[in-house]
This record gives C-alpha cells, sequence and structure tokens, in this order.
C-alpha cells in the first residue's frame, strides 16, 4: 500500500514534489496507509492538479471561458482515469468477509396448561384459587385445562389481618391471601403425594412470606411429613410482583390451608 500511494503522489506538480515530498516520504512511513489513505491523496492530487492548472491559466492566457475549461476538463478527464485504474489494481488485493448466516430459532417451547384446584374438596369456597391466566391472549386462545385432582386451598380468615411484625430490621405486614391473587407472576399448584395410604381428607396449613424481590419463602407448616412436603415445594415456587405499602416495597406474610383428598385424587390417576 506504500507503494501505490508513493506512486500516486508522483502525480502532484512538481513544484508541490519539490517542496513537500521529504516530509510527505517521512509521514508515510510512520504510519500503517490503508485505502482510504491512498484514495485520500488521489483526490488531493486532484484538487491541487485543478487548482494548478486554473492558476497557469489565469497568469499565462487571455481570460475567457474557453481558456478556463479546457484545462480543468482534461486535467479531471486524466486523473479520474488514473484513479479508475489504480482501485481496480487494488481491487484483487481487498478481503472479502465470509457471509454467515444465521439459522432460524426454533420455535419456543409451549406453556404448560393452565392448573386450576378441586372445587369439590372445598365445595363452599367463595373463591376458587388457580393458575388460569391473569390476562387472555391477544388472539382470544382457548385455553386447556389442568385440574389438579384431590388437591384444593382455602383462604383463611386471618385475626391478625393488618397487623405488622417486627423481626430485627425485618418488617412484615399480614395481608389476606386472596388480595395478593392480581400480584401473582408464576403460580405452582401442589399435587397429591404419590405413594401414600393416607384415607380421606389431610390439611396442612402453612405460613408463607412474600419477600420484596416477590419470592415466597414457607415459614411454618402443619400437618403430615409427605403432605407439608407437597405444599411446601409447591408455594416456594410461586412468584409475585414486588408489594408496596404507602409507597414503599414491603414483605408481607399471609396463611392458607392446603388440603389433600385421596378419594378425588384416586378417581383422577384411574381417568
Amino acid at each position: 500500500m506504500r507503494t501505490l500511494i508513493r506512486w500516486a503522489a508522483r502525480l502532484y506538480p512538481a513544484a508541490w514534489r519539490n517542496r513537500y515530498a521529504a516530509e510527505f516520504d517521512t509521514l508515510l512511513d510512520d504510519i500503517s496507509p490503508s485505502l482510504g489513505d491512498l484514495c485520500g491523496v488521489l483526490g488531493d492530487v486532484l484538487r491541487v492538479r485543478a487548482t494548478t492548472s486554473i492558476d497557469a491559466c489565469l497568469m499565462l492566457a487571455p481570460v475567457s471561458p474557453m481558456n478556463l475549461r479546457l484545462p480543468v476538463v482534461v486535467s479531471m478527464t486524466a486523473h479520474a482515469l488514473i484513479i479508475t485504474i489504480v482501485l481496480f489494481a487494488v481491487w484483487g488485493h481487498v478481503t472479502t468477509m465470509p457471509l454467515h448466516l444465521v439459522a432460524p430459532l426454533p420455535p419456543p417451547t409451549p406453556d404448560p396448561p393452565p392448573q386450576v384446584t378441586d372445587a369439590r374438596v372445598f365445595p363452599n369456597a367463595l373463591t376458587l384459587y388457580s393458575s388460569l391466566p391473569l390476562r387472555m391472549s391477544p388472539q382470544g386462545d382457548a385455553q386447556g385445562l389442568y385440574v389438579t385432582d384431590g388437591v384444593g386451598i382455602n383462604f383463611l380468615s386471618l385475626p391478625d389481618i393488618g397487623a405488622t411484625y417486627r423481626q430485627g430490621n425485618a418488617e412484615w405486614r399480614v395481608w389476606p391471601g386472596h388480595t395478593l391473587e392480581g400480584f401473582i407472576v408464576q403460580r405452582v399448584l401442589p399435587e397429591y403425594p404419590r405413594g401414600t395410604n393416607t384415607r380421606g381428607a389431610v390439611s396442612v396449613f402453612v405460613e408463607y412470606l412474600i419477600t420484596r424481590d416477590g419470592f415466597v419463602k414457607v415459614l411454618r407448616t402443619s400437618g403430615p411429613t409427605p403432605f407439608t412436603s407437597a405444599a411446601q415445594s409447591a408455594i416456594e415456587r410461586c412468584v409475585y410482583r414486588p408489594l408496596e405499602y404507602e409507597n414503599r416495597r414491603c414483605e408481607v406474610i399471609s396463611r392458607v390451608e392446603v388440603r389433600f383428598e385421596s378419594e378425588f385424587a384416586q378417581s383422577g390417576m384411574q381417568r
């Protein structure tokens, strides 16, 4: 590339070369020239030649449109031809960037069907605890439905509703579970434990904490071990939007009853 630029510099007028040639060569040795530098030199040669031609015409010939235009046209044509030849010569040395084709991504994995608790477990419950979508899909598609047979969740009446508990620097407020329904982002429902021989209904009472980030931590459970484990595992995988009280994020305690009914669970397994 330096050789091509030095060759292009020879196109400057003799007066320019006598004055700037040494300085130009020194500057060229200190840089790593590129194709853009070559084009810049050729463009400057064209400008200097055109300016020199006009000045020469003004000094040596009578002023007339023909005297001004003819040298400029000849100089422009000659230098345009030189630039074209140089670009064609350099073109073979330019490395072409490889073309990388990106394969299309596979379609997303479909979401699991929405879940609802078994309404037969708490037939008199006022609110059905479910994981149905909080908003309908834009297309209005019908949603599949999966019922967790033999499992029901009851929102308990909390005698200390609205109370505030402090433990160290932490401050917890007691809110009933049904008021938190609109804040749920991800809900996981308990499933009836497999391999248990318990007959009838089993109730598990769960006290849980929703942190400032919306995650759930079970504080206490009451009930037989396999059922408390099923209830705790599901509830701790739920996620809520951060809750606020008086424009500040807060942590909330709530309590629910999870009831497991063996008769309904077995009927679901037989289907």
